[in-house]
């Protein structure tokens, strides 16, 4: 079963990666803004744009990326690729056999050689990095380590080869460099930075444990583990340690809080911080319970990562929990978790079967269910409401009505033909769609606070197809996402919301227009037949459309 998760995983990340290639091809428009930007940082090494990108705050902006190393390739999330190999494949090392000839250039004093070489060579130093160490400690009377050392600190501010970055930052954890302020100071900036985090945290531990007692250490880690917020965090966890009641506390707060999935951390965190010790505690704010209940959450999905099912004490766990839920449940976090329990609790028969009830008198009571409305009506909880069986369309409808911009994805949870026509029709009515369009471009659009209304308009669009709600960036960032079709919802919606269709089919953002043929192309695969207006856009749309399979796309659609 581990297994298949696993390929599934990897399946969804190659699909997601493959639908971008082809969604993203470069056109010969380019703007102005993104080439001045490229002209600014060209020249850069990669320490240099890091440590130049660094805010006031100490951390790097939330949208900062490296350079791709492949613009046509696979566009990997920083650490990303790592990652997946981390948590994702075996694990086995592959040939370091190029490497070591490197190692062997850079002893003999060869730098721009082995530069040259390493440069040349394509690989992943994740999947060599223990085999390396491990012959260069086994061959260290043949190797000039000063030599390897001058290279590796020369490099780590000079190059613009991500892997050559790390490959340095391996070798040093070889090094007595814990004397070397400047390097180290370097490799802090460097770890900013989710890609190197990870091996530049074996040269800061070491290091810093030398110089420094073992909590003041630490205390570094945690700073860094404060700024970084992707791939970084995750891998930073690990070792972390809760050494005192400050860094226990943000582990519990934000140790699963991550832009990748939060369950990649859960374990990790409820043992470092004794969760079971925490929910013995006698008295716990309901701020201090939601945290509990997020990571509750995390450790229960299981789709990725082991979570709750690797802890010892997860009964134990289970019936703290839900002793404090008892009192303390309000928040949409909250009764998920329980929810979530409940379900856990069925498929586990070595777990007190008696908890279930414990769940079934949380979910069912009064308290519970008004809480739920209260939600409801701020644009929460539609999940647990629809397990609960309250019907959830008249709260999205008055919701959205009243904050149609606010939370869009509340749209995927309704579930009705007439609400969904009532919706659009006070879309249409109230939202000015011809300030959305323009001409087709190939970029998409940027989600963030100025763009709502297109995040909107994207959003519907999908949910008329009747696909499920996607996420822009779990392992790889990936635009625009393969819809997938919904399998726990009526087909009923073909037909509904033209104006809105034709409105995304003239949207300057790729993504946009993508969303509206694919809606198109679901509708018609059920026997829709395309009205004389859509025909005419799509036309339109055909003969200035710049992204080729999107082209294609709109030509099968008029046959």
């Amino acid at each position: 079963m581990e297994i298949l998760k696993k390929i599934i995983l990897i399946s969804i990340l190659l699909v997601g990666a493959t639908l971008f290639i082809r969604c993203n091809k470069k056109t010969n428009e380019i703007s102005k803004e993104k080439e001045i930007k490229n002209l600014e940082t060209k020249d850069l090494s990669i320490y240099e744009l890091i440590k130049n990108s660094i805010q006031s705050n100490g951390e790097l902006p939330e949208d900062f990326r490296l350079p791709l190393k492949d613009p046509n390739g696979i566009p990997w999330a920083d650490g990303a690729m790592d990652g997946v190999y981390i948590y994702h494949t075996v694990g086995n090392e592959e040939d370091i056999e190029p490497l070591k000839n490197i190692v062997f250039q850079i002893s003999e004093g060869k730098f721009e050689e082995a530069q040259t070489n390493l440069d040349k060579l394509d690989f992943s130093m994740v999947s060599r990095t223990n085999s390396l160490l491990s012959w260069i400690i086994q061959e260290q009377k043949q190797i000039n380590l000063n030599n390897l050392y001058e290279f590796a600190t020369f490099q780590l501010t000079n190059s613009k080869n991500i892997e050559l970055i790390k490959f340095c930052l391996s070798v040093l954890t070889l090094m007595n460099i814990e004397t070397d302020k400047d390097t180290i100071e370097k490799v802090k900036t460097l770890a900013l930075s989710d890609e190197f985090t990870l091996y530049c945290l074996d040269i800061l531990v070491y290091c810093l444990d030398i110089l420094v007692q073992l909590e003041d250490s630490n205390d570094e880690i945690f700073e860094i583990a404060k700024k970084v917020k992707g791939w970084g965090r995750i891998y930073i966890i690990e070792y972390l340690q809760a050494t005192n009641n400050e860094i226990k506390e943000w582990i519990l707060e934000e140790g699963c809080h991550n832009n990748v999935l939060p369950a990649y951390t859960a374990y990790t965190c409820a043992k470092k911080i004794n969760l079971v010790e925490i929910l013995n505690e006698d008295k716990i704010s309901n701020k201090k319970f939601n945290d509990i209940s997020y990571l509750m959450n995390a450790l229960l999905d299981e789709s990725a990562i082991t979570g709750i099912s690797a802890l010892e004490n997860r009964e134990l766990l289970i019936e703290r929990y839900l002793e404090k839920a008892k009192y303390l449940s309000s928040t949409e976090d909250d009764y998920s978790a329980v929810m979530t329990l409940k379900e856990y609790i069925k498929n586990n028969k070595e777990i007190n079967n008696d908890l279930i009830k414990i769940c079934d008198k949380i979910l069912n009571s009064e308290k519970t269910r008004n809480n739920i409305k209260e939600l409801l009506k701020e644009g929460y909880g539609c999940n647990i409401a629809k397990y609960l069986g309250i019907d959830t369309d008249k709260y999205i409808l008055e919701y959205l009505q009243n904050n149609p911009l606010k939370n869009p994805y509340i749209i995927f949870n309704i579930s009705e033909r007439e609400n969904m026509e009532k919706l659009v029709s006070f879309i249409e009515k109230n939202l000015t769609l011809e300030k959305l369009k323009g001409a087709p471009t190939d970029k998409f659009y940027p989600k963030n606070e100025e763009n709502k209304e297109y995040i909107f308009l994207d959003t519907i669009i999908r949910k008329l197809g009747n696909f499920k709600r996607t996420e822009r960036n779990f392992v790889v960032s990936l635009y625009p996402v393969e819809p997938t079709a919904s399998m726990d919802e009526p087909e009923n919606f073909i037909g509904i919301g033209e104006n809105l269709i034709i409105c995304a089919l003239n949207s300057p953002y790729v993504d946009i227009r993508y969303g509206a043929v694919n809606t198109l192309e679901s509708w018609k695969e059920k026997g829709y037949i395309l009205s004389n207006e859509i025909v005419k856009n799509i036309k339109n749309l055909e003969k200035i459309e710049v992204d080729e399979e999107l082209k294609i796309k709109l030509n099968k659609l008029l046959k």
